[in-house]
């Protein structure tokens, strides 16, 4: 065993013990080969059983690079061309505005350069089948201009899959599989949920639920594929980390060019604040010549990072959908590949965890202070009513004991109690840390630490709302 395998497995132990996190892979690449491949832990809380390098850990976004190569091995192929109108394939696949529907292009979606919100049903873990997600993309309003900044949005992707499931006339899961899984030998990851992978090697979603570790259901996927849904052993992320560091080569045979994939690496649009060679390419965040994209599913957490001018690659996967073990383990990677004095990553993002929760409970009490519940006029029953967003749709604000009720149609997975803490504002106690699984929603003592809802009144009525969260802010006006 290597110097840098043993003091990568002494923290990740650490990590795990911090975080209690179940399973753990972690991997390292350079050019010239794997310095570190690791499975950790145990894949399944209620087994026992270890996880190993082939057991495949769910990755969430880091899905959108694997979408995004695709692409560059259909343009390969000649199937597809980056800069092809969406509706050369998708005809009847519309956005908010005519001409932006006319003028969009795969680049466009895989770029995340739409400018759409976040704040939609289709966003994230919604009930709807794929064709009703994708027709639900013309409700979805603008954040930013077409083409103008980066603006992150997962329906894009299951539109861009959608359309590359088109161009080649079978299902997305086929196509990946034909053109990339199978020639990168990546035996033990999948574009779906159903898939050749043996069942009993999947690292199983884990979630604490009242201060215990326990597994919880995975999330389907089918509807946002290419959006998220993959998954990855250990042994396969060797192999994609490599392919990407050697521009589309795998062991020596060039599976795509590297003008096709190359063009995943670079910028293709700037952040809000439009610093130079900081944004987004193709499935990747860029910053120079440095690719990365994060990961969150229901129960599961990955990081990947490479840097292509340094010739070195990190892959961290979890089983445990909260804290930031795959962060605080890339980033003291990094540091010892480098040789740099490691920093405690640890401590680092439990301080910056516990800053943002001060933030948000100072707000908390700044509400609960200025505008006490005793002296509001306004009972719970004055705020029960439908409620309607663009992108959202309808929400039902419904009664509860001592306790309001959040639902909204297509998206029960959100499902979950609003707890009252001010005059017109409310703790939101459903989706939490991207679980989008309503049974864990049970309402508690309001503390700040969740989501909020603040209603609006005029005239002696509650007439609007706004459900601050993930996404940002979210408008609802009463029906």
């Amino acid at each position: 065993m290597s110097s840098l395998s043993r003091q990568i497995d002494s923290f990740v132990e650490e990590v795990r013990q911090r975080w209690d996190v179940p399973g753990l892979a972690v991997v390292v690449v350079r050019r010239d080969g794997p310095m570190h491949v690791g499975a950790y832990g145990v894949r399944n809380v209620e087994t026992s059983v270890s996880a190993d390098i082939d057991t495949a850990f769910a990755i969430g976004s880091c899905s959108k690079s694997f979408t995004s190569s695709l692409a560059a091995a259909l343009a390969d192929a000649g199937k597809l061309d980056w800069d092809d109108p969406v509706r050369k394939y998708l005809p009847n696949f519309q956005l908010y505005d005519p001409w932006i529907s006319d003028q969009l292009t795969l680049r466009d979606l895989l770029a995340n350069r739409t400018g759409l919100s976040r704040a939609s049903v289709g966003e994230y873990g919604s009930d709807l089948s794929r064709a009703d997600l994708l027709q639900q993309a013309s409700c979805i309003q603008p954040v930013h201009g077409f083409r103008d900044q980066f603006s992150y949005c997962n329906v894009g992707y299951a539109a861009a899959a959608e359309a590359m499931a088109a161009c080649v006339g079978r299902p997305f899961e086929h196509a990946m599989d034909e053109y990339l899984l199978r020639p990168l030998g990546l035996t033990h990851s999948t574009a779906a949920n159903a898939s050749r992978i043996p069942t009993d090697n999947v690292a199983a979603a884990h979630y604490k639920i009242d201060g215990k570790v326990r597994v919880v259901p995975p999330m389907a996927a089918d509807n946002l594929i290419g959006a998220y849904g993959q998954t990855m052993s250990a042994r396969d992320a060797a192999k994609w980390l490599a392919f990407h560091l050697e521009q589309g080569a795998s062991n020596g045979d060039r599976l795509i060019s590297q003008q096709q994939l190359r063009e995943t690496h670079l910028l293709q649009i700037a952040r809000r604040d439009r610093t130079m060679n900081d944004g987004y390419g193709l499935g990747w965040h860029v910053r120079n010549r440095r690719i990365q994209h994060d990961g969150a599913v229901r129960g599961c957490r990955a990081n990947v990072w490479c840097e292509l001018e340094e010739g070195f690659a990190v892959f961290v996967a979890s089983n445990l959908g909260a804290g930031l073990a795959h962060f605080a383990i890339t980033y003291h990677v990094i540091q010892l590949v480098r040789g740099e004095t490691v920093r405690d990553w640890i401590a680092h993002f439990v301080d910056m965890a516990k800053t943002e929760l001060n933030e948000r409970v100072a707000r908390f009490d700044r509400e609960r202070l200025e505008e006490p519940v005793c002296a509001s006029p306004w009972s719970l029953d004055d705020f029960v009513g439908t409620y309607r967003h663009d992108g959202f749709g309808v929400l039902h604000v419904e009664p509860g004991s001592d306790h309001l009720w959040f639902r909204i149609d297509g998206l029960s997975g959100f499902d979950g109690p609003l707890v009252r803490y001010s005059g017109l504002s409310f703790e939101y106690q459903g989706d939490r840390d991207a679980m989008a699984w309503s049974s864990i929603a049970v309402p508690t003592t309001p503390r700040g630490e969740a989501a909020h809802i603040r209603f609006q009144a005029r005239a002696k009525r509650i007439e609007a709302l706004d459900w601050f969260d993930w996404f940002g802010k979210a408008h609802f006006v009463r029906q």
